[in-house]
């Protein structure tokens, strides 16, 4: 949220109403954190919708395009899942009587047969906002049109809010229950890998490019999650991490070469390294990490999700995930040559002082992930005892 707002300092500048901007940047961060820090599933709902709002606002009033239909799509699919999400708890609470975590993880421990019901609603809330493969639909127009900084945000962190309540809500409330459904799901997240996948390589707008790479991603990490073993697991959720930092990095430095050209379209791009060359070493860094290409500690994370498959016993599933990394590399070498290597240098110069500051903390920051990685892989782990 820090960096999105001082890469919003420059990116923005020239924007109507940047008070309000800036206010509703605040509240979208606000309820992201609300989230991740509530123990009463009542309140996770209404931090949910808290997110769901500002965001609205932020993409209608301040994207690109047909940013006023762009953002009620988003609204309108994000809040039926979280309409699902809300039947889900309010079940929960029907037959227990509680919505506080620590009593419902005592009690939701025999298997009762409306639990399914109840898994699938909150399956469908986490999914839409994880933009899993065919709930995905708002997340290539949102994260595209979407200011820059915002678009950071929405993919850097807001569609692992979804994650965090699978990973919470179900695996971590009903095991059991999840065990049931999680054939399903293992199919849903490779099916949504390859869609993002191949949807991103034949992309021409260098955000939608990100934007269906953040689809495919999500695969991966439910993949993880999906396989019940505690290396997938924490595969998953190191994975939420180098996502998160790296897709972060790449939207910015897409902000930047439309800051600076005017462009987004590839086939207008071209020739930008020797004009660019630190937004272009910031984009190399990025997609290197999404690509999982060692030393890199996307690397790692993509090693343990495919880890856990085979120790699963999902060895199809596995080997087609595994394939599935070769779209995440032809869209990003493709992408790369097309911005950065490909035509004429063009006569422009780097991006604002700010901006670039921003690109170069997450590029440090990827790569002291890479040397630190087992240290993260600990604390991941003792959270997971916890």
């Amino acid at each position: 949220g820090f960096l999105a707002s001082v890469y919003s300092w420059r990116y923005m500048e020239h924007e109507h109403n940047i008070e309000a901007y800036y206010a509703l940047l605040m509240l979208f961060v606000s309820g992201m954190i609300g989230v991740v820090l509530s123990t009463n599933l009542f309140l996770f709902y209404i931090f949910w919708e808290l997110m769901l709002i500002p965001s609205y606002f932020l993409i209608a009033y301040w994207g690109t395009g047909n940013a006023r239909i762009i953002g009620f799509k988003y609204f309108a699919m994000t809040h039926v899942g979280a309409v699902s999400l809300l039947a889900g708890i309010a079940w929960l609470n029907a037959i227990y009587g509680s919505v506080e975590y620590d009593v419902l993880s005592v009690s939701v421990k025999t298997f009762r047969p409306e639990l399914t019901y109840i898994a699938v609603l909150i399956f469908i809330g986490a999914a839409v906002k994880m933009a899993l493969f065919p709930l995905h639909t708002w997340l290539p127009d949102a994260h595209a049109e979407a200011p820059t900084p915002i678009s950071v945000l929405l993919s850097g962190v807001m569609i692992k809010t979804g994650v965090y309540a699978l990973a919470r809500l179900l695996i971590g409330l009903m095991p059991s229950v999840f065990s049931t459904i999680a054939p399903g799901i293992f199919l849903i997240s490779v099916v949504t890998m390859f869609w993002g996948g191949l949807m991103a390589l034949v992309q021409t707008d260098i955000k939608r490019v990100l934007a269906y790479s953040s689809v495919s991603q999500v695969g991966y990490i439910v993949f993880g999650l999906s396989s019940l073993m505690s290396i997938g697991y924490s595969g998953a959720l190191l994975h939420v991490f180098t996502h998160g930092l790296a897709k972060s990095l790449l939207f910015m430095t897409a902000g930047s070469i439309m800051h600076v050209t005017g462009e987004r379209d590839l086939r207008r791009l071209g020739g930008l390294f020797s004009t660019m060359p630190l937004t272009s070493t910031a984009f190399l860094v990025g997609g290197l990490s999404i690509a999982g290409t060692p030393p890199l500690a996307g690397f790692f994370s993509e090693w343990m999700i495919f880890k856990g498959g085979i120790d699963a016993n999902q060895l199809i599933y596995t080997f087609l995930a595994i394939l599935a990394t070769a779209l995440t590399a032809g869209y990003y070498l493709r992408t790369f040559m097309y911005a950065f290597q490909v035509g004429e240098p063009k006569r422009l110069s780097e991006a604002p002082t700010t901006m670039i500051m921003t690109m170069m903390i997450l590029v440090i920051l990827i790569s002291t992930l890479a040397i630190y990685v087992n240290p993260v892989l600990i604390i991941i782990n003792s959270s997971i005892k916890a």
